[in-house]
C-alpha cells in the first residue's frame, strides 16, 4: 500500500529516540555474555499504526547493529539512516544498560520522554513497551502520542530483527537529481532555454529554469513544446516521462513531476519556466576577419577594412574617403587594423587624428582635424549634409540594439597623444564663410582619447550623433573611460579597464533601449579639435549587462 510521509516520520525518528532513552543502571548484577550472544546486526522490519490502522504495508526494512559497550552494556547503531527523503546518516545510542530474564534472553527499558522536532512543528511523548533480545531477536515495542500542529495521532512502531542478518533498506530519497534541455532538431524549441539557467532546489522541491521572453513572444507555441530530460534518485519513479514533450504554458507555467521513491514516499516537484529579458551579448576581439567595405559599388578600388560584423561596427572612413575623392587627400584612413593586437597575436582597431585644415574643392572645405572613430551604428554619407558643421556631425548614427541592464564596461587601449593640437570649434560651416587659416595650431594643449558607452531611451531618440553624443539628457545610463579626465597618453603600454555604468536617468526593464559604443582619437574631436597623429588602439570591447 502507499506509504505517508508523515507516518515515516514517526517509524523513523521514534525507532531513534528508543535507543537515546536508555538509562545508566547503577545495579548491574552480572557480567553478560554480549559478544557470544547479543552483538551483532539485527536485520528486520519496523510496523507502524496509526490510531490502530496499519499503514506500513509488509514492513520498512531496517538494520541496527549491536556492539559491546560494558560488562553488561551495549550501544547501538541505525547505519544510514534516512527518513521523508532527508538523509540522517548512522545514528549511534550508546552504554545502554542490559537485563537478564533467562537462558540467552535479555531485556531494557526506558521512562517515557518528551520530543520536539528541530523545526518546531512535532510535539510528541514516546514510551517504550518493552524492549528485548532473546535467542538472537530484538523486539522493540513503543507508543507514541504525537502532536503535529494540532492535530494528534496515536502511533505504535515495533521492530523485530534477528541477530546475523541483514537486510536490503529501500530508499525514501524522491529527488530530482538533473535536469536539462537538450538542443536539437528533435527539440526545436528548447533553443529558447537560457544556457545554464537551470536551478534545482533540493529542499523546497523545485526546479526553474529560464526562457527568452523575446522568443516565446514570437514563437507562441514555444511553452507548449519544450522537451526537458531529467533524472530521479536510484530506484525512484516519476509521473512524467524524461525526454517528452511537457507543457509549460499553463498557470504560472509551471508542471509538476511527482517523484516515488523505493519505501513509496511520494514528493511533488514544480518545475517552472520564468521568462526573462536575456540580456544582449557585446563582446568583440576584432579578431574576426575583417571584411572590406566599398565606398562605391561601382569602384570596387576605392575599399577599407572594416572589423566584422561590419552591421554593428563602422567608422567616418567614407567620410575620408570622399576628402580623397574631392579634395585630392593622399593619406591613410582615420580607422585601420592594428597587428598584432592584445596579447601579441589578432587583430586590434587603430584611430588616428587626421589634418585635414586647408583641404578645398570649390567652396567646399574640409574640416581643422578628422579624428579616428569607431562606434556602432552606421555612417550616412551626404555631400549636401557635409555643407555644415552639425551636417557633417550628424552622419554619424551611434546605435546599436540592446536587452537588459548594463552593468560594466570593459576591454584594453592604447593611446599615444599627437603633437600639433589644432583648433578648429570656430568654424560655423563646411563653405567659404569658413577661415580655415584662423585655425590656430601648435597649442600647449594635450590631447586626450574618447572610451564611451551609452545606452539611450530608444522610445524618445532613434539614435545618437555626434551632435549630441554626450549631451546628459540623452543618456539613461553610461560609462565613460577615464571619467572626466578621459583616455590620456599610455606611454606605448596597454592599459585594461573595467568600469561600472552610471545610472544617469532612470532604468526601467520594460522599455526598450538602444546602446552608443564610441572610440575617437580626439576628446573633442566632434567640435573639430585634436592633435594631428593622435592614436587610440582599442581591443577587446565588453559590455555585461543583467
Amino acid at each position: 500500500m502507499k506509504k505517508n510521509v508523515f507516518y515515516y516520520f514517526f517509524a523513523a525518528l521514534f525507532a531513534v529516540t528508543m535507543f537515546a532513552s536508555c538509562s545508566d543502571d547503577d545495579d548491574v548484577a552480572s557480567v553478560l555474555p554480549i559478544d557470544e550472544e547479543i552483538a551483532g546486526n539485527y536485520g528486520g522490519k519496523l510496523d507502524i499504526a496509526i490510531d490502530d490502522l496499519t499503514i506500513s504495508g509488509d514492513g520498512v526494512a531496517q538494520n541496527v547493529t549491536v556492539t559491546k559497550a560494558g560488562d553488561a552494556a551495549i550501544s547501538l547503531s541505525i547505519a544510514d539512516f534516512s527518513f521523508a527523503t532527508i538523509n540522517v546518516g548512522d545514528i549511534n545510542l550508546n552504554n545502554c544498560p542490559l537485563t537478564s530474564t533467562g537462558e540467552n534472553s535479555y531485556s531494557f527499558t526506558a521512562e517515557s520522554f518528551e520530543l520536539t522536532s528541530e523545526d518546531g512543528t512535532l510535539t510528541c511523548t514516546v514510551t517504550l513497551n518493552s524492549g528485548t533480545i532473546v535467542n538472537g531477536t530484538l523486539t522493540l515495542d513503543l507508543s507514541i502520542n504525537a502532536d503535529l500542529g494540532g492535530a494528534q495521532q496515536n502511533v505504535s512502531v515495533t521492530f523485530t530483527g534477528v541477530r546475523g542478518q541483514t537486510v536490503v533498506t529501500e530508499s525514501s530519497e524522491a529527488a530530482i537529481t538533473s535536469f536539462s534541455f537538450e538542443t536539437s532538431e528533435e527539440y526545436p524549441m528548447n533553443k529558447f532555454v537560457v544556457a545554464g539557467s537551470v536551478s534545482i532546489d533540493e529542499e523546497n522541491h523545485t526546479v526553474s529554469f529560464n526562457v527568452d521572453k523575446d522568443s516565446v513572444d514570437a514563437h507562441t507555441d514555444a511553452l507548449a513544446n519544450l522537451c526537458p530530460t531529467f533524472t530521479v534518485s536510484e530506484g525512484a519513479t516519476a509521473d512524467k516521462t524524461s525526454g517528452a514533450v511537457m507543457d509549460f504554458s499553463g498557470e504560472g507555467n509551471s508542471v509538476v513531476i511527482t517523484v516515488t521513491a523505493e519505501d513509496g514516499t511520494a514528493v511533488e516537484w514544480t518545475v517552472k519556466a520564468n521568462l526573462v529579458i536575456v540580456p544582449t551579448t557585446f563582446m568583440y576581439t576584432f579578431d574576426e576577419e575583417w571584411q572590406a567595405v566599398s565606398d562605391d559599388d561601382n569602384a570596387p578600388e576605392k575599399t577599407w577594412l572594416s572589423p566584422s560584423p561590419v552591421d554593428v561596427w563602422a567608422s567616418a572612413n567614407k567620410g575620408v574617403q570622399a576628402l580623397k575623392d574631392m579634395m585630392s587627400y593622399e593619406g591613410d584612413f582615420a580607422m585601420t587594423q592594428e597587428t598584432p593586437g592584445y596579447g601579441g597575436s589578432g587583430h586590434a582597431v587603430k584611430l588616428t587624428t587626421l589634418r585635414t585644415k586647408g583641404l578645398a574643392f570649390l567652396t567646399f572645405k574640409a574640416p581643422a582635424v578628422t579624428p579616428g572613430t569607431l562606434f556602432t551604428g552606421s555612417f550616412n554619407y551626404n555631400m549636401l549634409a557635409g555643407m555644415s558643421k552639425d551636417g557633417q556631425l550628424g552622419m554619424t548614427h551611434f546605435v546599436k540594439e540592446h536587452k537588459g541592464k548594463p552593468v560594466r564596461f570593459k576591454g584594453v587601449y592604447k593611446y599615444k597623444k599627437g603633437s600639433n593640437y589644432i583648433d578648429g570649434s570656430s568654424a560655423t560651416g563646411l563653405c567659404s564663410t569658413w577661415k580655415p587659416e584662423e585655425w590656430p595650431e601648435n597649442l600647449s594643449i594635450d590631447d586626450k582619447g574618447l572610451i564611451i558607452a551609452v545606452l539611450f531611451d530608444a522610445s524618445s531618440i532613434e539614435y545618437l550623433d555626434g551632435t549630441n553624443l554626450l549631451n546628459a539628457e540623452n543618456h539613461v545610463m553610461k560609462a565613460v573611460v577615464g571619467g572626466d579626465d578621459y583616455v590620456a597618453d599610455t606611454n606605448g603600454e596597454w592599459v585594461s579597464f573595467d568600469i561600472p555604468f552610471e545610472e544617469v536617468g532612470t532604468y526601467d526593464s520594460t522599455k526598450q533601449y538602444k546602446l552608443a559604443v564610441v572610440c575617437q582619437s580626439s576628446q573633442n574631436g566632434g567640435n573639430f579639435c585634436g592633435a594631428e597623429g593622435s592614436e587610440l588602439i582599442v581591443d577587446n570591447l565588453e559590455v555585461v549587462a543583467e
